[in-house]
């Protein structure tokens, strides 16, 4: 075997347990700095025992060993290098003036740690010991390609592993923002989903007149029903979990005369005359009747904050039937949306209101898409907003 196979194999021997060190952090994130050094300290340990199996030339040994106890100096395992330091006066013959890079070596880390010297003077500074002792030794063309070989590997290590170190410090960073925006999102949900229910419940206490049997015993059982719908909420935001369906069978328009029923305070409240266009038949779909009612309140709640207060204000909710789909189509003759605001409405976070979360229509559009359905606007600005809600048709198998 020449000395550029020789070379070749040896700098094989060190790379490749150090990526399966890489290759493990890098699946398995989580793991704690003990076991983290743990399998770093194998993997440098089976580089040395290979390049000592499996390589003859004592100089190139000797040359790219010092990049494993170099770099294992700067993972700060003292303990490991020192191992490896004994292992290799014992197993290498080489010259005695050899030697004395190492025994610098222990001098130099103090240094280093004391005087906060760079990873790569450190580097640097061993390396020109190393030269300079094997130019006293045994000078030749041979081992200054040798030399320079194993300059340029204990370099790439370094910055393979710095670099990758770095990698999963910026991912799991980036991992924690994620978590930590699904728990802000997830709260925002939760505060902008329990408004609804809470500002019907409002409405019908403000109208309620307990002296008026006729008005309680309507009243209450809508008032209990939006308790019920608030509570489901709740639960399933504890979760922490995408909105789950609950697909049955249902009659769509059965759940939009119940939208519009629950809406009537707020809409007498605005002065707000709602035309009812609705088909006059049970149409079924297979949809979560809880979900999707939340979604109508929302749309036609919507709706109803876009009119000012000092328009005529009109909201209109019709349905059609286009081959095997729905069309619920909620208009209102509001203060309409522009084309800009048209683009990010289904952003989360999103919103033009002062107080709102932006999450009401991304909230709405993500239950429709699970029903596999679609959510659509179309707007004019000063003259109206169009909602389209599309969701297929019940099949019967």
């Amino acid at each position: 075997m020449n000395i550029f196979d020789t070379i070749l194999l040896d700098v094989i021997l060190i790379i490749f347990p150090i990526l399966f060190y890489l290759i493990y952090i890098f699946s398995n994130k989580n793991i704690n700095n003990k076991t983290k050094n743990l399998i770093y300290n194998i993997s440098i340990i089976s580089s040395f025992f290979l390049i000592i199996k499996f390589s003859n030339n004592n100089l190139i040994n000797y040359l790219l060993l010092s990049v494993l106890i170099l770099i294992s100096y700067i993972k700060k395992q003292i303990s490991l290098s020192l191992l490896l330091t004994l292992l290799l006066f014992i197993l290498l013959k080489i010259n005695i003036i050899m030697y004395i890079p190492y025994l610098s070596l222990i001098v130099l880390y103090i240094i280093k740690k004391h005087k906060n010297i760079s990873n790569f003077i450190f580097i640097d500074t061993f390396m020109i010991l190393v030269l300079i002792t094997l130019l006293i030794s045994n000078y030749s063309i041979n081992n200054i390609f040798i030399f320079i070989i194993s300059y340029l590997v204990v370099h790439i290590i370094y910055l393979l592993l710095n670099k990758s170190e770095e990698i999963i410090k910026y991912h799991l960073s980036y991992k924690e923002l994620q978590q930590e925006k699904q728990i802000r999102l997830s709260l925002f949900k939760v505060t902008h989903e329990i408004k609804n229910p809470i500002a019907v419940c409002k409405g019908y206490l403000d109208m309620l007149n307990t002296n008026n049997q006729e008005q309680v015993e309507k009243y209450i059982p809508i008032i209990k029903g939006e308790i019920e719908r608030l509570l489901t909420l709740l639960e399933d935001f504890m979760l922490v979990n995408k909105n789950n369906v609950d697909l049955d069978i249902m009659d769509i328009n059965m759940l939009l005369e119940e939208v519009i029923d629950k809406l009537k305070p707020m809409l007498e409240e605005k002065n707000i005359k709602l035309e009812n266009n609705l088909i006059d038949d049970e149409i079924y779909i297979n949809g979560d009747y809880k979900r999707l009612s939340q979604v109508f309140i929302n749309l036609v709640k919507n709706s109803i904050e876009a009119i000012p207060n000092n328009k005529e204000g009109l909201i209109s909710i019709k349905n059609n039937i286009n081959k095997n789909n729905l069309n619920i189509i909620i208009e209102d003759n509001g203060v309409g949306i522009s084309n800009k605001i048209l683009k990010k409405i289904k952003e989360p976070f999103y919103t033009t209101k002062q107080r709102g979360t932006g999450l009401g229509v991304s909230l709405s559009n993500e239950i429709i898409n699970a029903h596999q359905g679609t959510l659509e606007y179309h707007s004019k600005e000063g003259l109206y907003t169009k909602t389209i809600v599309k969701i297929p048709l019940y099949k019967e198998t």
